[in-house]
């Protein structure tokens, strides 16, 4: 998914890494503070954020009991009390992926932890608490520090959450059979049961169990949106914000049963296409073998839509007590409870350009082969229909100036196709059934020459310019490239907006 930086960037970004950790430590002090949680206690260390200003951070903190063993693709379950007291001064783990920066199968299918921090465990006033879902397109992605540091939170009186959950065939296989009860969405349940922990413990970090915001960036906001409509987390929380992303997308998919037979035939299996033992199969299996095998079941047609993750959301084919999808999303967005809380929806001003690399490979594919369909790219609901050709056309229309799509097109394309009609469609399905109650849009246009933004680097490299999918989180969290901005800057007045 990031390989499009050299070798020689991927040893800068390895020796920021080992920089930052040595930064992080030096920002640690040796001041403890222990809260009592509804498990039991939970030892948390004050650190530093980069401005000196100091906090309370609690890391690694599990609201789930390790996803393994019979417990593999299935919902998950309530921890375990423990006697004494839990050492959450470091975070755990990722969840099983390819690191984005090595390129390497890494992580841990016991990955179900979260990390709270605060500046204040006992304020005199109970802080606004906010719970941040990572983005990474369902199959990459991690809440620590690297990524998603609290240090500008913490300048503010704030409590923010940040969680793990499964990612990839781990987090969204489904079955069909009942008695297999692997209906898919498992990591969704996570995010479901972190909510939960949140709403239930906050309180014991300062924050007020009455005014929780739940937050994502790109598949994060997919899965925020999904939260915000599903009945299982109705009340828990009181705002959302979708930046970049929706769960109207290419995440809610048909194609899901018969991705479980192909990956399970990928990894050796020889017996027929039956879910018991397909499941049986795929549990006796190594969780990083899997992983590295699923981008194999992608299909053609797959590709051709700019599918790169092959596990994601689905309808669930059977009800069971922690259903998420029980029907299409956009049916779900018409009696959802969310539509009575506030919305917060937006982007960045030049979403397309972490497309580029793509669109580079679709125009000269469409190039090679003198094919220049846009088919792909006709919402699926009309995919089918006798009217798509209508439908193509008219996209052909508004988006191409010649014969062949150049890259910019094919790039605003799938930037169209992915963001733009689906946030669309999220703002007319808002004013039609939510209609009392709040909605806010935002764009957010700032280019930076001197802040570096992670995720556009690691996509296409240093060159480009442009305010690419991803670069506003750079101005809402510390990462491994933060550093002190003078107060005068652009940059630090952006952040502290």
């Amino acid at each position: 998914m990031f390989s499009n930086v050299g070798f020689i960037e991927k040893c800068r970004w390895r020796l920021k890494v080992y920089e930052h950790k040595y930064q992080q430590n030096r920002h640690t002090t040796g001041e403890t503070s222990i809260v009592e949680t509804e498990y039991g206690k939970v030892e948390g260390v004050k650190r530093l954020t980069i401005y000196d200003v100091p906090y309370y951070s609690f890391e690694g903190i599990p609201y789930a009991q390790p996803p393994v063993g019979e417990l593999r693709f299935r919902a998950p379950q309530r921890p375990i009390p423990w006697e004494g007291v839990r050492d959450c001064k470091s975070t755990k783990e990722m969840a099983v992926q390819i690191h984005v920066i090595t390129g390497a199968m890494e992580g841990f299918e016991d990955c179900l932890y979260l990390n709270v921090y605060t500046n204040n465990t006992q304020p005199d006033k109970p802080r606004p608490v906010m719970i941040w879902i990572h983005g990474g397109g369902l199959c990459t992605g991690e809440a620590t520090r690297e990524w998603y540091g609290p240090d500008y939170f913490m300048q503010k009186d704030i409590v923010l959450v940040t969680i793990q959950y499964r990612l990839g065939v781990l987090g969204f296989l489904s079955l069909s059979a009942p008695e297999c009860n692997v209906p898919g969405n498992a990591a969704l349940k996570d995010q479901v049961l972190a909510i939960k922990w949140v709403k239930n413990n906050c309180a014991s970090f300062g924050g007020n169990p009455d005014c929780i915001t739940v937050f994502g960036e790109s598949a994060g906001a997919s899965a925020a949106h999904c939260m915000m409509l599903t009945e299982q987390t109705q009340g828990l929380f009181h705002r959302v914000i979708l930046m970049s992303g929706t769960a109207l997308p290419l995440w809610e998919t048909e194609g899901q049963k018969y991705r479980a037979f192909s990956l399970a035939k990928l990894a050796g299996y020889k017996g027929v296409d039956n879910d018991k033992s397909v499941l049986e199969f795929l549990r006796k299996c190594k969780a990083k073998d899997l992983m590295a095998l699923e981008g194999r079941t992608l299909t053609p047609e797959d590709r051709a839509r700019n599918v790169s993750t092959p596990f994601v959301y689905c309808v669930e084919p059977y009800a069971t007590p922690e259903c998420v999808i029980p029907k299409p999303i956009r049916e779900m967005m018409k009696t959802a409870w969310g539509n009575a809380i506030p919305l917060l929806v937006g982007h960045t001003s030049d979403e397309g350009l972490i497309f580029t690399q793509g669109a580079k490979a679709l125009a000269s594919a469409a190039q090679r082969q003198k094919c220049y369909s846009l088919k792909p790219f006709v919402p699926y609901e009309v995919a089918d229909n006798e009217e798509s050709e209508k439908f193509e056309q008219k996209l052909r229309t508004v988006h191409v100036s010649g014969k062949t799509p150049t890259i910019e097109e094919y790039k605003n394309i799938i930037a169209y196709s992915c963001l733009h009609f689906p946030l669309y469609r999220l703002v007319l399905s808002r004013l039609t059934h939510a209609a009392g109650a709040p909605l806010y849009l935002y764009r957010f246009d700032f280019d930076s020459e001197e802040l570096p933004h992670p995720y556009r680097i690691l996509r296409m490299g240093r060159g480009l310019k442009g305010v690419a999918h991803g670069d506003e989180l750079s101005y809402i969290f510390s990462n491994l490239f933060s550093q002190r901005l003078p107060k005068e800057s652009l940059e630090y007045k952006t952040i502290n907006r």
